[in-house]
């Protein structure tokens, strides 16, 4: 970077400067955070963070300050697809869809964007907590409703399930955001980041109990004051005889698309300084593991597991490092 390129960059985003040089604990969250994706990282990816963090809230106010034809024009022409052969696809689907978007990024303009290019053939319906289980989520409904009657929110909770479902069955869309931790009934622990984290496993369930095509999408600012949506290739998930497998099998292959997308663009991540204290122990592969061995076989004592069988399997694992 050059000398005049830093000062420009200072310019346009002082705010975001300044709040790394201010904000320590932030800072430390995020330095944390970034050590599991590239031990490599800058200062500038956290101030990445913070212009993006800027961004979405821009977004969400324009959304809610806009009239609705300012907002539908603005999303005609300012939000996009990268592959419209995969957008086309989920639209003409004749069974229920399920859209999986991690709080990354403008994701509120994706889901405008399918209410305002498929809500006047299939109804779009958003799957997440209620605020008063998480405050953060409070905003939501008014967001997403910014275009009229084609959205529908259903908060998770058991009601909010068994609506869920009947709208797949009527071949609907729902959105659903796999990412918020939760420690509950319906969460699952999966490998993230080489580590264990814990997943909410109610995506997965959905999908596999109503036979839906599944698309995962990442939004992002792009360089021109618009919204760019990635799309990955829509799939419907085989079942097997074991559901239990299908849903850990599922819900491990979600979160590892997660996990490429943070490899390449973490700074869009709204949880990005979550992610150090959402990783439990490391994987067989990951370099930390011996130092991990004790705690699981202390843990599988408590538990009263067979403690012999457990050490074999570990040890199975290892690829030849010691672990004593």
């Amino acid at each position: 970077m050059t000398l005049s390129s830093l000062f420009q960059s200072i310019s346009r985003h002082g705010d975001s400067y300044k709040r790394v040089l201010i904000d320590t604990d932030t800072r430390k969250q995020l330095q944390r955070a970034l050590q599991h994706i590239d031990s490599n990282h800058s200062y500038l990816k956290i101030c990445q963070h913070f212009q993006s963090m800027a961004r979405v809230n821009e977004l969400n106010d324009f959304c809610l300050s806009s009239s609705r034809s300012a907002l539908q024009d603005f999303i005609a022409s300012k939000v996009w697809v990268d592959n419209p052969k995969y957008w086309q696809q989920a639209h003409q689907f004749d069974g229920p869809v399920i859209f999986v978007t991690p709080h990354y990024g403008p994701f509120a303009m994706g889901c405008l964007k399918a209410v305002l290019d498929m809500g006047n053939d299939k109804t779009v319906n958003a799957f997440y907590d209620p605020p008063e289980k998480n405050p953060t989520t409070a905003i939501y409904k008014d967001v997403l409703s910014s275009l009229g009657d084609g959205f529908n929110p259903i908060f998770n909770d058991s009601r909010g399930l068994v609506r869920a479902i009947k709208c797949l069955k009527k071949k609907q869309i729902l959105t659903m955001m796999p990412d918020v931790f939760d420690l509950s009934g319906q969460s699952i622990s999966i490998p993230f980041f080489g580590h264990f984290t814990t997943a909410m496993a109610g995506t997965a369930f959905l999908a596999l109990k109503t036979n839906a095509l599944i698309m995962q999408a990442y939004c992002v600012p792009d360089n021109h004051g618009g919204v760019k949506c990635i799309l990955h290739k829509p799939f419907k998930f085989p079942k097997s005889s074991d559901a239990e497998q299908d849903v850990y099998n599922l819900t491990s292959l979600l979160f590892k698309s997660i996990e490429q997308q943070l490899r390449l663009a973490p700074e869009h991540w709204i949880y990005l300084r979550q992610l150090d204290g959402r990783l439990g122990l490391p994987l067989p592969e990951h370099i930390n593991f011996p130092s991990s061995k004790h705690k699981i076989m202390a843990l599988a004592k408590s538990l009263q597991l067979d403690y012999s069988s457990i050490e074999s399997a570990l040890k199975s694992n290892m690829r030849g490092i010691d672990l004593n």
